[in-house]
C-alpha cells in the first residue's frame, strides 16, 4: 500500500500534466486566433476562439469530476488531442493543416506518460493512432501543404500506392511505440523503486517504535511517525536536516540521547527511564551504524508496559473503579482513573491528601490507625495477605463533603515501585453500595422470614385458650404501658420504672408459651430500658424510640393473632381446658425451659384447689407465680452434679400448693435447692450500695429487704430467665397491690418455701369472673 508521500508525489506529477495542458490549450488557441486573424479570416478566428474556450472547459470540467487523477492519463492528453484536431480542421479552412500537427500529437503522449499510469497512456495511444488512422485513410492533409514535394517523392518510390498522411500516420504509430516502450521500461524501474520508498516510507509511518535516522552531523534523514508525535511535530519531513537533539521533548531524554550519540557503537544497547508530560516512561535504547558509513540509527522501543503492566492494566477506564497512587505524603498523585472522581464525589484532586479526604468519614483516632496501615504497606512491614487481613478501609462509610452524600465503599491497597527508591501505594476503591444495601435487605427479608417461620412453629405448640390468655394479658400490659405515658403526674423515671415492670411481665408471658423470639425482642426492649432508668436526664429522642419499640411489638402481637388464627383454621377441634389448667401448664412449661437453659434437672409438682383459679385475681396470681417458678429454677435448685455431692437426687423439685382458707388463698411454693445464700446476698448488696457496712449486713431481715429491692440479683449474667433483679420485686409488689403478704421459710441445702396469703374477692357474676 502506497504511504501519504507517494501520493503527493503523483499528486504533483498530476497538478503539472494539467497545467501543460491548460496552457498548452490556451497557447495554440491564441496562435490560431492570431495567424487567422492575420490572414483575414475573422470568421475562422472566432470560430477558434471558442474552440480554444471549449477546450479549456473541457479540462476544467475533468479536473473536478474525475477523483481517480491516474484516470487524468487518458482524459487530459484525449480532450488536446481532440481540441487541436478541431483546431486544425478550422486552419484548413482558413489556409490548411500546419505541418506541426503531427507532432503536436506525439507531445499529447508525451503528456499522457506525465501521469505515470501506463495502462491509461497505452489506451489513449491506441486511441489517438486509431484516429489519424481514420484521418489518413480519409486523406484528411495532416502533414500540411508545404509537404507536397515529399509526396511526390514518397508516391514515387512506393509506386504510388500509399498516400503522404498514411507515411504520416505510420511514423507517428512508430514514434509512439518507441515512447510506450521506453515508458513501460521506466515506468517498472520508477514503481519498483517508488515501492521500495513506499515500503520503507510505510515501515516508518507504522512502526510502534520511535525511529531515527541521523547523519555525521546529527541532522536528521528521516524520523518515525511515532517519533514525530513524541516530538509534537505534525509531519515528520519538517525535521529533516535539523539536529536530531531537539526532537526530544524532556531535558532528561535530551541528555540521553547526547549520551548515545558520544557512546554509538555497532551494539549500542541501554535502558531509559524519564519523565514526558508528567508520565513516568521507559524505553530500550539500540544505536547502529547506517550502511557506508552515511550515519546512525537510532530505535527506541517503549518498554513502560511491560515495567508497569500491573499499573496500566489496572488503569484502564472501561473498569468502574477508582484507581489512584499515592505517595508518602498520601497525596493522590495525576494518574488516576475516571471512576474516582465520581466513586469520591470529586472533580479534582491536584495536590489532594487522601487522608483528608477520609477525615469528614471516620474519628480522629481510626485515622490515626489508617494512617499506620498506610505505613505499614509502604514499608512492607507484613506479606500482602496480612495486610489485606488488616486493612482498616476493608469496608466503610464514606461522606463526600463535596456532594454531601454517603457511600460504602471497599478500598484495596498494593505498594508499587516505581523505580529509582520511589515507592507509591496503588489504591483500588470500589463503590459497594448498592451490593451492601441488597445485603441489607435480602439479609432483612430472610430474618423476617425466619421469624414467622419461627413464630409459627412455636404457635402451633400453644393451645388456643393459653393463648387467647397470653394475648389478654399482653393487652393488659400495653394498656398499663399506655396509662403510664399518659399520666402527666410521673416523672420520666418514674414512668421508666413503671413501663420496666410491664414489659417484664410480657417477657416472662412469651418465655412461658416458648415464643422465644418475640422472647429476646421484649428481652432486648427491656435492657433499652434497664439503661435509661441509669440516665440522670432522660433525652426526648430515647423515650420517642422507646415508644416506637413498644409499637412494634404491639404489631408483632397483632400477627401472632392473625398467625394462630390461621393455625386454628386446619385444625378440626379445640381442646378446651381450665384456668386451673391453663395455669398449671404454663408453669410447668416455665420450669421446663428455665431447666432446660440452665442445664438443671427439675420435677414441678402441683396441688391446686378446683377452679382456685376463676375464684381468685387469676392474671395477678399467675404473674407471681411465674417470678417464683424461674427464681426457683434459676436461683434455688442446684446443678445435677453439686446434687449428687450434696447427697441428693440430681432432679430436684418444686411443689406448688394453691388452697383456698376461709376468705384467703394460701400459696406454697417450695423447692429442695440450697436455700438463700445470705452471704452472696450480702456480698451483693455491699458492692452495689443496697448496704453501707458488714454490721448492716448482719441483719438476716435487711438481706431479705436488699433480695425484693429493684435492681438487686445475685447472678454475675444477665439472661432472659434473671439476673435483672426485677422478678422478686414484681412478686412483692403485686402481692402488696392485692392486700396480702409474702412469708419465706428457708435452710441451707433443704431449699426455700415461699408462702403468700392473699385475700380470697368476694364472688363475682360469672361476666365479671371471665373478665378478671
Amino acid at each position: 500500500m502506497k504511504n501519504n508521500s507517494g501520493k503527493n508525489r503523483k499528486r504533483f506529477s498530476f497538478q503539472i500534466g494539467n497545467v501543460i495542458a491548460f496552457l498548452g490549450i490556451l497557447l495554440l488557441g491564441g496562435i490560431y486566433i492570431l495567424s487567422l486573424s492575420a490572414q483575414g479570416s475573422p470568421q475562422h478566428s472566432v470560430m477558434a476562439a471558442v474552440i480554444t474556450l471549449s477546450g479549456l472547459a473541457g479540462l476544467i470540467f475533468a479536473y473536478i469530476s474525475i477523483n481517480n487523477y491516474e484516470k487524468l492519463a487518458f482524459w487530459t492528453p484525449c480532450i488536446f488531442f481532440v481540441f487541436l484536431s478541431v483546431l486544425q480542421s478550422v486552419q484548413s479552412r482558413g489556409g490548411g493543416w500546419d505541418e506541426y500537427y503531427l507532432p503536436l500529437c506525439i507531445a499529447c503522449c508525451i503528456l499522457s506518460c506525465l501521469y505515470d499510469n501506463y495502462t491509461q497512456t497505452f489506451l489513449f495511444a491506441i486511441i489517438q493512432n486509431l484516429a489519424l488512422g481514420l484521418m489518413a485513410l480519409s486523406d484528411v492533409p495532416f502533414m500540411g501543404e508545404n509537404s507536397s514535394k515529399l509526396l511526390i517523392l514518397f508516391s514515387s518510390d512506393l509506386g504510388g500506392g500509399i498516400s503522404f498522411a498514411v507515411l504520416g500516420w505510420m511514423s507517428s504509430a512508430l514514434a509512439d511505440l518507441a515512447l510506450l516502450v521506453a515508458f513501460g521500461a521506466l515506468y517498472r524501474k520508477t514503481k519498483a523503486a517508488l515501492e521500495r520508498r513506499d515500503s520503507f516510507k510505510t515501515l516508518m509511518d507504522t512502526t510502534p517504535n520511535y525511529i531515527a535516522m541521523v547523519d555525521k552531523l546529527n541532522r536528521v534523514i528521516n524520523i518515525s511517525n511515532n517519533l514525530a508525535r513524541l516530538a509534537n511535530i505534525e509531519n515528520p519531513d519538517w525535521v529533516i536536516g535539523s539536529s536530531v537533539i531537539d526532537l526530544f521533548p524532556s531535558m532528561e531524554m535530551k541528555e540521553l540521547a547526547g549520551d548515545l550519540l558520544r557512546k554509538t557503537t555497532s551494539s549500542y544497547e541501554e535502558m531509559w527511564e524519564c519523565w514526558i508530560k508528567d508520565e513516568h516512561r521507559y524505553f530500550k535504547a539500540l544505536g547502529d551504524d547506517l550502511p557506508d558509513d552515511k550515519g546512525i540509527l537510532i530505535n527506541l522501543i517503549d518498554m513502560t508496559h511491560l515495567a508497569e503492566r500491573d499499573e496500566i492494566a489496572a488503569m484502564k477506564d472501561n473498569l468502574d473503579i477508582g484507581i489512584f497512587f499515592m505517595d508518602r505524603d498520601y497525596i493522590i498523585q495525576d494518574n488516576y482513573s475516571k471512576a474516582l472522581p465520581r466513586i469520591l464525589g470529586m472533580k479534582s484532586f491536584q495536590n489532594t491528601r487522601f487522608t483528608d479526604l477520609l477525615s469528614a468519614s471516620v474519628t480522629p483516632s481510626e485515622l490515626i490507625s489508617i494512617k499506620d496501615y498506610f505505613v505499614m504497606s509502604f514499608e512492607r512491614q507484613f506479606d500482602q495477605e496480612m495486610l489485606n487481613d488488616i486493612n482498616p478501609l476493608n469496608e466503610f462509610r464514606y461522606y463526600s463533603a463535596a456532594s454531601k452524600e454517603w457511600k460504602i465503599l471497599h478500598v484495596e491497597f498494593v505498594a508499587v515501585d516505581r523505580g529509582r527508591g520511589q515507592i507509591m501505594l496503588m489504591a483500588s476503591i470500589y463503590d459497594i453500595t448498592d451490593r451492601v444495601e441488597l445485603q441489607r435487605k435480602l439479609a432483612e427479608e430472610e430474618k423476617k422470614r425466619q421469624e414467622e417461620m419461627r413464630n409459627l412453629f412455636e404457635l402451633i405448640n400453644v393451645e388456643p385458650k393459653v393463648f387467647d390468655e397470653f394475648i389478654e394479658d399482653v393487652n393488659y400490659e400495653f394498656e398499663q404501658i399506655d396509662n403510664v405515658f399518659k399520666n402527666q403526674t410521673f416523672t420520666p423515671h418514674e414512668s421508666l420504672v413503671e413501663v420496666y415492670k410491664s414489659v417484664h411481665a410480657i417477657k416472662s408471658n412469651a418465655v412461658i408459651l416458648g415464643l422465644a423470639t418475640f422472647g429476646g425482642k421484649v428481652h432486648a426492649l427491656e435492657s433499652d430500658i434497664k439503661r435509661m432508668r441509669e440516665i440522670e436526664d432522660v433525652p426526648f429522642s430515647d423515650m420517642l424510640h422507646l415508644t416506637l419499640e413498644i409499637e412494634k411489638l404491639m404489631q408483632e402481637k397483632e400477627n401472632f393473632r392473625v398467625t394462630l388464627e390461621r393455625i386454628n383454621a386446619f385444625r378440626s377441634e379445640t381442646k378446651m381446658k381450665s384456668n386451673n389448667d391453663v395455669l398449671i401448664e404454663a408453669l410447668t412449661k416455665a420450669c421446663d425451659k428455665a431447666s432446660v437453659d440452665l442445664a438443671k434437672k427439675v420435677n414441678f409438682v402441683v396441688d391446686i384447689d378446683q377452679d382456685i383459679m376463676s375464684r381468685g385475681p387469676r392474671r395477678m396470681m399467675k404473674e407471681v407465680l411465674m417470678q417464683l417458678v424461674r427464681n426457683s429454677v434459676v436461683h434455688g435448685v442446684e446443678l445435677p452434679e453439686e446434687r449428687v455431692s450434696k447427697g441428693k437426687n440430681e432432679t430436684g423439685t418444686i411443689s406448688l400448693s394453691i388452697k383456698a382458707k376461709n376468705d384467703m388463698i394460701h400459696i406454697r411454693l417450695r423447692d429442695d435447692g440450697g436455700g438463700i445464700n445470705y452471704d452472696r446476698i450480702r456480698q451483693k448488696a455491699l458492692e452495689n450500695g443496697f448496704i453501707k457496712t458488714e454490721e448492716e449486713g448482719q441483719d438476716k431481715n435487711t438481706l431479705l429487704h436488699c433480695m425484693f429491692s429493684p435492681g438487686f440479683s445475685t447472678a454475675d449474667t444477665e439472661t432472659v430467665h434473671g439476673g435483672r433483679g426485677i422478678g422478686l420485686n414484681i412478686v412483692r409488689d403485686k402481692v402488696k397491690e392485692l392486700g396480702g403478704n409474702l412469708k419465706i421459710q428457708s435452710e441451707k441445702d433443704k431449699g426455700t418455701a415461699f408462702n403468700l396469703y392473699i385475700p380470697l374477692p368476694p364472688e363475682a357474676p360469672a361476666q365479671e369472673k371471665a373478665a378478671s
